[in-house]
């Protein structure tokens, strides 16, 4: 059956709270003699004090147990339906801070979030929301003095065209330019996220301020309601315990955020079927991981570097080869720190090596029993100020570095690859060779991974009581799981809990070649371990659908950033070769010389015979070659 495009309107009036009609004059006259008024510059204390009705004891500065800001008025000013005409056309929005926080002026994490979509044009006040978009915020001014100080902002939107193409002052209809604001993103002193404040109001402007559109003589302006879900974000981040298809080091990463949804709005408009959001996307530079004390003080003298000058150098895949018949040798590695240590520059890295950005030391004799947190993670992160040095300048093949948005149904389950699936017969017989001799074993994983729903209603049945198990099942890593487990008992008499599967990404750890620097160079292959992780940074969700039959509604959601970084686990692989393993070898060697014996000269004078084949059609061939130059020049007759 085909789902029809129908689409409920979010601000539809059954539930609708109010809905009000005022005037809301220009702070600014806007008439023909004054359009070169630039109206980013005044200020917001007279801008308020000559709008109708203003009266600063509705504004009592109070505490409050959360931070609490409110937008006041929104101005739409010196609109014109002709583009030649729009110089001046701007959009503002005034900002209550009852709390008198210090808001973060320049930060580009100042955001609006505004619906950018309708199902009818012209827009009108019937059309239906169809998605929306976060805009920047530009501040402009702030009240100072005694009684007033920061307790209001004014702040202008920044347009931009969206995937219509369009710029709001092109897309909205000049008779009733409706803007539908479902909140305001602000970042304050001593955070590094910024807090969303619900808006909820859909804004409709009528009319031409003087001087603007057909002998304009004022704008009115309309506010109405606008449904909206708040929500409270969470992450988890899911490693599986097997190597995927890029091969030994290299894990499948599942990150994953979770929220609660008030039960209604799935009474309301049925399951949730899709949902829109945003992040910034990146991928770390090496992370150290090391317990040695010298190793950890040489590299953290030395991060945003390329190690040169440091006294340790450290190898990601390190391997030598021997050339000139074992007079020299060549050193590849997939990534150095230091590569000249030792006084040796015949090292071949790959062209991706980006310096440093993290290390950490750990207190544990095996280096693999060592894990850092995501908690960990973040601090470090913020702590060096998001420094461009954390991050390399690309991500997985496929992939999007930056900021970008993106949009997950239901029905549309993502797959993951292992290597086992992948892998041709002749790399899982090196690698099973490798492991049998060389002690470093990896489980390829199964030959098929299930699919991965993206959207998970979380039920009482996930919870069976072992929560190894149960946090396997779900994708949730074990470290989060008690607190995953929590938020849902908390919730889940009057909200249904989500999991929203967002991204599977390459996640690398493997064991790392320490050098020291001395004349005679010693090598460490046990001490430290090297991690690279994608990050999703400001994580939000932009928008929730339900879908009932064949009907869709798109609801506006309010929630603050999240930064989705997950810890740093250890390499997989198991150390050692089993005992039982080289006992047997031990025992078919001897058993099949035992087997062989009686045939065993023949078999080495075959051997020998091959080996020196070659050798005897040499000499062959030079005593070909002696007799035909001895027995001289034909006779002439």
């Amino acid at each position: 059956m085909t789902r029809s495009k129908k689409i409920l309107s979010v601000f539809a009036a059954a539930v609708m709270l109010f809905s009000a009609v005022f005037f809301s004059p220009v702070p600014v006259s806007a008439g023909a003699a004054e359009k070169d008024i630039m109206f980013d510059e005044t200020d917001v204390m007279e801008d308020l004090q000559s709008m109708e009705g203003f009266s600063l004891a509705k504004y009592p500065y109070y505490e409050s147990i959360k931070p609490e800001m409110r937008v006041i008025d929104f101005v739409e000013y010196c609109y014109d339906f002709r583009a030649n005409m729009r110089d001046n056309y701007g959009l503002y929005l005034y900002v209550y801070n009852p709390n008198a926080q210090n808001i973060v002026t320049e930060s580009e994490k100042n955001k609006i979030q505004i619906a950018v979509a309708y199902d009818s044009d012209p827009i009108t006040e019937k059309s239906n929301a169809l998605t929306y978009e976060k805009f920047d915020l530009q501040f402009c001014s702030m009240s100072e003095g005694a009684g007033v100080n920061k307790l209001f902002y004014k702040f202008k939107v920044i347009d931009h065209k969206s995937a219509d193409g369009k710029t709001i002052a092109e897309r909205v209809n000049s008779m009733d330019r409706r803007y539908d604001i479902s909140g305001i993103e602000l970042l304050t002193e001593g955070n590094s996220k910024a807090t969303d404040y619900k808006v909820a109001t859909s804004y409709h402007f009528t009319g031409f301020a003087e001087g603007y559109g057909e002998g304009g003589e004022g704008t009115t302006l309309t506010r109405n309601s606008l449904e909206t879900i708040s929500l409270d974000l969470h992450s988890t981040t899911y490693r599986f315990p097997y190597i995927n298809q890029h091969g030994p080091g290299h894990q499948n990463q599942l990150d994953s955020v979770y929220f609660a949804v008030p039960k209604e709005f799935n009474e309301n408009y049925g399951e949730l079927y899709r949902v829109k959001c945003c992040w910034d996307e990146q991928r770390t530079t090496p992370v150290i991981v090391t317990n040695k004390q010298e190793v950890y003080e040489d590299v953290a003298a030395h991060l945003n570097t390329d190690g040169s000058g440091a006294k340790y150098g450290v190898f990601d895949n390190f391997t030598v080869q021997d050339v000139m018949g074992g007079a020299g040798s060549l050193r590849y590695a997939d990534w150095a720190f230091n590569k000249n240590v030792g006084g040796s520059s015949l090292l071949v890295i790959s062209p991706d090596t980006p310096y440093v950005g993290y290390v950490f030391k750990s207190d544990k004799s095996n280096v693999k029993d060592t894990d850092i947190t995501s908690a960990q993670m973040k601090d470090w992160i913020k702590g060096h100020g998001n420094a461009s040095y954390l991050f390399s300048d690309s991500v997985d093949e496929g992939r999007t570095k930056g900021y970008q948005e993106h949009t997950f149904t239901a029905d549309e389950p993502f797959d993951m690859l292992t290597f086992n699936q992948t892998a041709s017969g002749w790399d899982k017989f090196c690698l099973n060779w490798q492991a049998f001799w060389g002690g470093k074993k990896w489980d390829f994983g199964p030959e098929q991974q299930d699919p991965v729903e993206p959207i998970r209603l979380v039920k009482d049945s996930d919870f069976t009581g072992t929560d190894v198990t149960d946090a396997g099942k779900l994708y949730v890593h074990s470290g989060d799981f008690d607190e995953f487990e929590s938020f849902y008992k908390a919730n889940k008499s009057t909200k249904n809990v989500f999991l929203l599967r967002f991204a599977v990404t390459d996640y690398y750890s493997n064991m790392a070649d320490v050098w020291d620097g001395g004349f005679f160079s010693s090598r460490d292959d046990e001490s430290t371990y090297i991690a690279r992780e994608t990050v999703f940074l400001d994580f939000d969700i932009i928008e929730l659908t339900f879908l009932r039959d064949t009907t869709e509604t798109i609801i506006p959601v309010v929630a603050s950033p999240i930064d989705v970084v997950g810890g740093i686990s250890a390499p997989i692989e198991k150390d050692g070769i089993e005992w039982w393993k080289v006992v047997v070898a031990i025992l078919a060697l001897i058993l099949i010389i035992i087997l062989l014996w009686p045939i065993l000269p023949l078999i080495i004078k075959a051997v020998v015979w091959v080996i020196m084949l070659p050798f005897r059609l040499i000499k062959m061939i030079v005593q070909a070659v002696k007799d035909k130059k001895d027995s001289g020049p034909p006779n002439k007759k």
